[in-house]
């Protein structure tokens, strides 16, 4: 079968592969969609972390199995499920968790093997280039969820968001689907183009740097970006009392005031991934309230490596990049 295999840095080849093979408790998934995340990037620019090449990558995705007509939605993790964090629901803090395209092989191929417990059905009339964009959105929701900030924040709050791709564009659509209409959401982003997307989506405003931000204002900031500047600009412009979540992980290590945080009170958390209520919850907002499908790019796998080349060289031109293993390259 084929699929398009990271062997290093940018270097990304379609190529045929080993088809997969099911253990007991496991099924082999045809993949209809797969998602291109901003953690592929990162392995892509050069920071791989833990993924080790060869390797395929990917983790957002929905297929069927079997040559049946019902379409799952991949829940890419699985823990220990004897921990604390797994009989919580919260499978993303196991020590021992796995994700798919990092501690195994990922979607970015015709086939993958997945636990037969991650298939998740999608909701009636829920399409597959809506539903492929649940992981993503449940990352955005999991900072809303009752074991960070309060699921239902009050009418008044100021939510900002840094960050216009996919995962900051989703915040801000969970932001509006979870409070009320006079709650006010401001994005951030250096790109015009993602801006004005912010705006379209229902952005209150829109700054180009988080130095333009108004100071000690905000109830909630999330920072989709996860570099020292945004979590800098990110604590200049939350509140006393209020919270910083950072979601992006752009550089693990860094400076952070934390005279600023113990003086002003200030709740500084990280969020990674999601518990399997936030993606079921994901797929159910994303029924009832689809994004604009213009904001999606689909193309064929053997257009992989062109389209990471093109969203991290022109990342104004293009938001969400998915991959069709379905579709015939030329």
């Amino acid at each position: 079968m084929r699929g398009l295999v990271w062997l290093g840095d940018d270097n990304l080849v379609v190529d045929e592969i080993a088809e997969p093979r099911a253990r007991p408790g496991e099924v082999v998934v045809d993949v209809l969609r797969a998602g291109i995340c901003g953690s592929d990037l990162h392995a892509y620019r050069g920071n791989a972390g833990t993924r080790k090449p060869p390797l395929v990558l990917g983790h957002e995705a929905v297929g069927r199995v079997g040559g049946s007509d019902e379409v799952f939605a991949i829940f890419p993790l699985t823990g220990c499920g004897t921990c604390r964090h797994c009989l919580a629901g919260s499978e993303n803090l196991c020590a021992k968790r796995s994700l798919l395209g990092l501690h195994r092989p990922g979607t970015f191929a015709e086939r993958v093997v997945v636990a037969e417990s991650c298939l998740v059905p999608l909701p009636d009339g829920l399409a597959v280039d809506d539903a492929v964009l649940a992981e993503p959105l449940a990352t955005s929701l999991s900072v809303f969820s009752a074991n960070s900030v309060p699921a239902q924040p009050p009418s008044s709050q100021l939510i900002v968001v840094v960050g216009c791709g996919p995962i900051g564009l989703l915040a801000l659509h969970a932001a509006l689907w979870l409070t009320t209409p006079l709650a006010e959401v401001q994005m951030v982003d250096p790109e015009a183009e993602r801006r004005e997307v912010a705006l379209d989506l229902g952005a209150t405003s829109v700054y180009a740097t988080v130095d333009e931000l108004p100071t000690a204002a905000a109830d909630l900031v999330i920072d989709a970006v996860g570099i020292e500047e945004t979590w800098t600009g990110a604590l200049k412009t939350v509140r006393p009392g209020g919270t910083v979540a950072v979601v992006g992980l752009g550089q693990s290590n860094g400076n952070v005031d934390m005279g600023q945080i113990v003086r002003s009170g200030i709740t500084l958390r990280g969020s990674y991934a999601y518990s399997r209520r936030d993606f079921e919850q994901a797929l159910a907002l994303l029924a009832s309230s689809p994004l604009r499908r213009s904001l999606v790019t689909t193309v064929c796998l053997e257009e992989g490596p062109a389209a990471f080349r093109l969203l991290v060289k022109q990342p104004g031109r293009v938001l969400k990049m998915l991959l069709d293993p379905t579709a015939e390259g030329e």
